[in-house]
């Protein structure tokens, strides 16, 4: 890309061309994707992300006789085959707008303006992400603490991304470090003087990030590669003089001058104005974040009988059932989790998932299975000193249930904590 210097007048055709795709791509794909981090970015991306997203779903079976794929747009994940579409078409798009700006627009040498215009958007637009990413692990919304359900989860029944996740999530400590440090990135990339820093060390948490989405298999590789893409576009200002200093052992400087040259007052104004927007930011991640996280159940208090509970007596239909490990029928463990969240571990190891309401007036418990609603547990519950009794049905059968519950801080991996001197380690190799 042609450096932002106002010396230089005369850009190749070549230059120009990379530009013109350069420009509407980054700018469209900015508009129409799914990072819905900058506040309140979203008033102006409705009047162009549904349009968009209906055209590309037509095209998409018009054209490469893609079945309807337009539901995967509001998933979780960046990447479903619609987001892919997205992307494919967006550059589609950006390859014939700049065709036809070669032909409507024959007398233009350079496009400095433009380009300082691009690259002012990407920096602010790359700085509220590296916030907000940062705020999401500060609050341990992106990589939340393990759960009661995480914590008996077996490694060979997890998702890679879940393994990778539940890692993450382990050390408070080192979701802080990560987020102060991707805090430190978004703050370099508001200012001019210092976003070749900040960016450079984006591009290295990003190799990271990028090795960690694709090899975890995680749900965001599309948009995190997005993000290089971009960082990489802002390098290119800059990699003449940091080749020369880096590589060539030469003296050289990176420029900081700009095309719009304010007054001191309007200096002085658009100064105030970027730390009331970096401040601005901060907080409204941390607000928007923390109430997610609350409602989530990451932080705040316990939902009622959180925690493991070990079945000590099963009785079904008047029937003691004995915890052989053969009975696929009697329970072994129950575990409450996040609001709403329950499991039950059987005695074959079979883990099954269930929505839980908790009535803490009536004292009643009402499961019901995440993947089959059919199955449905009524129970009335009685807890003291560490033992829960629950009564009720399953289907035809009558229940009756004494379970112990489980101090969590007796696990190996929760109570292990921090030490400067390790005289022997466990044998890892199992």
């Amino acid at each position: 890309m042609p450096e932002s210097n106002i010396s230089v007048n005369e850009w190749s055709p070549g230059k120009r061309q990379v530009f013109r795709f350069s420009f509407i791509f980054l700018l469209l794909y900015i508009l129409v994707s799914p990072n819905d981090v900058v506040p309140y970015f979203h008033i102006i991306q409705r009047f162009i992300r549904q349009p968009f997203y209906h055209l590309v779903n037509w095209l998409s079976g018009a054209l490469l006789h893609i079945p309807d794929t337009l539901s995967n747009s509001v998933h979780t994940s960046t990447d479903t085959t619609f987001n892919y579409l997205v992307v494919l078409f967006t550059v589609a798009f950006a390859v014939l707008g700049s065709i036809i700006w070669l032909f409507a627009d024959q007398k233009s040498s350079n496009y400095n303006k433009l380009y300082e215009i691009l690259f002012v958007i990407l920096r602010y637009y790359l700085g509220i992400t590296w916030i907000a990413y940062a705020t999401l692990k500060i609050i341990h919304l992106q990589f939340p603490e393990l759960t009661a359900i995480t914590l008996l989860h077996t490694y060979g029944e997890s998702l890679p991304r879940e393994l990778a996740w539940n890692f993450m999530g382990y050390s408070t400590g080192f979701n802080y470090f990560v987020g102060i440090s991707e805090y430190i990135i978004g703050i370099l990339l508001f200012f001019r003087r210092t976003y070749t820093l900040g960016n450079l060390i984006a591009i290295g948490a990003l190799i990271n990030i990028l090795a960690f989405n694709y090899y975890f298999d995680d749900n965001v590789k599309l948009l995190s590669t997005m993000l290089m893409v971009m960082s990489l576009f802002l390098l290119s200002k800059d990699i003449k003089p940091l080749i020369d200093i880096l590589f060539r052992g030469k003296a050289a400087s990176i420029k900081t001058s700009s095309f719009y040259n304010f007054n001191a007052s309007k200096k002085k104004l658009f100064k105030v104005f970027k730390y009331v927007l970096i401040v601005f930011v901060i907080f409204f991640d941390l607000h928007t974040f923390s109430i997610r996280a609350k409602q989530l159940g990451y932080i705040g208090e316990k939902p009622p009988l959180y925690g493991v509970y070990d079945v000590k007596t099963f009785v079904s239909n008047k029937d003691t059932l004995k915890p052989l490990t053969s009975d696929t029928f009697r329970w072994n463990k129950l575990i409450v989790s996040l609001p709403g969240k329950a499991a039950v571990i059987r005695m074959n190891n079979d883990m099954r998932y269930f929505v839980i309401n908790t009535d803490t007036l009536k004292k009643t418990i009402q499961l019901t299975g995440e993947m089959n609603t059919i199955d449905k547990y009524l129970f009335t519950y009685d807890l003291k000193d560490s033992v829960l009794h629950i009564r009720g049905k399953h289907l035809n059968d009558s229940l009756q249930i004494q379970l112990k519950q489980v101090n969590l801080d007796s696990l190996t991996l929760v109570k292990h904590k921090f030490h400067w001197v390790i005289e022997h380690q466990k044998q890892l190799e199992r």
